[in-house]
């Protein structure tokens, strides 16, 4: 049993990294997360499990059941940590359309559009621009003359990607823009169980109406929100762990996802003008 209960790693850490830091670093071994960590699977032998319980895991298979049908939902994420805050917000669908913002510190903030699985349009912010270009004074003379010049023609412009940077590695915007890549293992039922799952009082939590489900992860503990009413969506997941909190929402369940390529006239063509982002920053800062 051990061994299993080793396996159980959560997928709701599993997709606030891919989402926080899946366009920006990568998601690493946590990609792999499940449910609750360390919840055992009940034998006959056991006790009955108590009344807040049995509902507790009926309202997670429910909302976990609903979550992985969703034609679209839009998921914001926040994480803090002693490295700083990260904060990314993706309204996706099944068919590879996106929008969102992110927010990974002074030097990537920005917002993102990816039209049918196809092309990929970063846009950073005015603010963003101005802290590569200072930070590249530091670099030397060379590498801030060509800090000045991107950040000139990136300025107020959507940067088209080149087709396949980034396409292999978890950093890919192309696996943070679609829900079957997102959430793909939610289709396995041993990944979506909420066993121990408690659920706790109606409550109130970012103005909504909500069922929190408690639960533990390695020891930290963890709840999920689901809505209250006909059916109950998951609309939440909060955890500490250690120095770092991690605050995940979601919303606009299966509400179409606008997204068009931007005017051509604010289209900054990386891979036409032979700027290469494969082997690291744009910017070189």
């Amino acid at each position: 049993m051990g061994s299993v209960v080793k396996e159980r790693r959560r997928w709701g850490r599993g997709v606030a990294c891919c989402l926080v830091l899946g366009a920006l670093v990568s998601c690493g071994a946590e990609g792999k997360g499940r449910v609750f960590e360390g919840l055992v699977e009940r034998t006959p032998t056991e006790s009955p499990a108590p009344a807040d319980e049995v509902r507790g895991e009926r309202l997670g298979r429910e909302a976990v059941e609903l979550l992985k049908n969703a034609e679209s939902v839009r998921i914001g994420v926040e994480m803090n940590s002693p490295k700083g805050h990260q904060e990314v917000s993706v309204h996706m669908d099944r068919r590879s359309n996106c929008t969102g913002t992110f927010d990974s510190g002074p030097m990537q903030q920005g917002e993102l559009v990816m039209v049918g699985g196809g092309s990929v349009y970063v846009r950073f912010s005015d603010a963003s621009l101005d802290a590569i270009r200072d930070a590249a004074v530091a670099r030397g003379p060379q590498i801030a003359a060509r800090a000045r010049e991107r950040t000139a023609l990136a300025r107020g412009k959507y940067m088209k990607m080149p087709k396949g940077a980034g396409a292999s590695g978890a950093a890919s915007p192309a696996k943070m823009c679609d829900l079957d890549k997102v959430f793909g293992r939610l289709g396995n039922g041993a990944d979506t169980d909420m066993k121990g799952a408690r659920a706790l009082p109606e409550t109130r939590w970012h103005g909504e109406k909500v069922t929190p489900l408690a639960g533990t992860d390695g020891g930290h503990d963890m709840t999920a929100y689901v809505a209250t009413g006909d059916k109950p969506y998951m609309v939440g997941m909060a955890q500490t762990r250690g120095d770092e909190q991690m605050e995940m929402r979601m919303s606009d369940y299966d509400k179409p996802v606008i997204a068009h390529a931007p005017d051509p006239s604010l289209v900054l063509d990386l891979e036409a003008l032979g700027m290469d982002v494969g082997g690291g920053s744009l910017f070189e800062v």
